[in-house]
């Protein structure tokens, strides 16, 4: 029961719009589903500046508020040591994120509900061939059998399996720490330190509102086929994938994080994982900034592009301009 709990835990601090969420097949059927949703080159896209790191000013705003985008498992070692973020938190009111990340129990419990399969079990997705595969490599990889998740969607495994990968991009031992996933954590970091000194912290989701669109949103079939992809270490699921992602957010290039990211993913996924929660995201932070200074850390995918936070706020009026800084 501990080693699911720190699955768990780990899971849902990783799983935050996570880069991962992709797709691969190409569905003959309905082509619509399976188009490019980024394409950099289009007249109709947003080419950022290098950075991570943003001022939201002007529009007749009290005073200036920051946006800041985050990769989930890019650690947060170099950002905790930055006195210049710090001061811009301390300029600020409140730490906002995707959500509020106080009691991680409490939301792995949540996640949890959301995570259970009724009709169907991994063994049936999978199929008893696969359903062993999947079974050998856990027992391998994880130091546990896949028994005891059978009743759980596949992204859970998908998310846990990639997250080592990512971690070994970064030079890290292929091995999970649920405490060092979680006190490495850019969200988190900025939240714990927002209230060390005596900030409000808000998010723009409930952990059960995400939970359901990032564990619902794609097929179960899907998810399947994205868990042996996995453990094939093909695609998107590979480990060169991840190397690649780390090294393009540390070079704050947005733009080709978001080309690979959004490389396989189909129309419906893009839709419910960034473009409609990119949407009832906008009125709060345009709400929140009009009020008081503030902090926000979301997920770097959700500032690319047309559908992009920088977008919109520009669209609206604002002046947003990047902010140097090192990763």
């Amino acid at each position: 029961m501990k080693k699911i709990w720190i699955l768990l835990v780990s899971f849902w601090v990783i799983y935050h719009a996570s880069e991962a969420q992709k797709t691969k097949k190409k569905d003959k059927e309905n082509p619509k589903q399976t188009e490019v949703v980024l394409d950099l080159s289009s007249k109709n896209s947003v080419v950022l500046e290098n950075s991570v790191f943003w001022e939201i000013s002007g529009n007749e705003l009290p005073a200036p508020s920051y946006l800041f985008g985050t990769h989930h498992l890019y650690p947060a070692d170099s950002i905790k040591k930055n006195d210049f973020i710090k001061e811009k938190i301390k300029e600020c009111k409140v730490v906002v994120g995707e959500l509020v990340m106080d009691n991680l129990m409490a939301h792995t419990m949540a996640t949890m509900k959301y995570s259970i399969m009724q009709d169907t079990t991994l063994q049936d997705l999978l199929g008893e061939k696969d359903y062993q595969r999947v079974d050998e490599y856990m027992k391998k990889n994880m130091g546990m059998g896949v028994a005891m998740f059978n009743r759980m969607r596949p992204m859970v495994l998908v998310q846990t399996i990639t997250s080592q990968k990512a971690m070994q991009a970064l030079g890290k031992e292929n091995k999970i720490s649920s405490m060092d996933v979680i006190s490495n954590n850019i969200d988190y970091h900025f939240q714990q330190y927002g209230k060390s000194i005596g900030k409000e912290i808000a998010g723009l989701e409930t952990v059960e509102f995400q939970s359901k669109v990032l564990l619902h949103s794609i097929p179960l079939r899907r998810q399947a086929e994205m868990l042996l992809e996995a453990i094939e270490d093909k695609g998107s699921q590979s480990f060169e994938t991840y190397k690649k992602l780390n090294q393009f957010y540390q070079q704050q290039n947005l733009n080709e994080l978001a080309k690979l990211s959004f490389s396989e993913m189909k129309k419906d996924e893009y839709d419910n994982l960034l473009k409609k929660r990119n949407d009832a995201w906008m009125p709060q932070i345009e709400k929140i900034i009009r009020e008081k200074p503030a902090f926000f850390a979301v997920g770097a995918l959700h500032l690319v592009g047309t559908d992009g936070i920088i977008y919109q706020l520009r669209q609206k009026g604002y002046s947003v301009k990047p902010l140097k800084i090192r990763l």
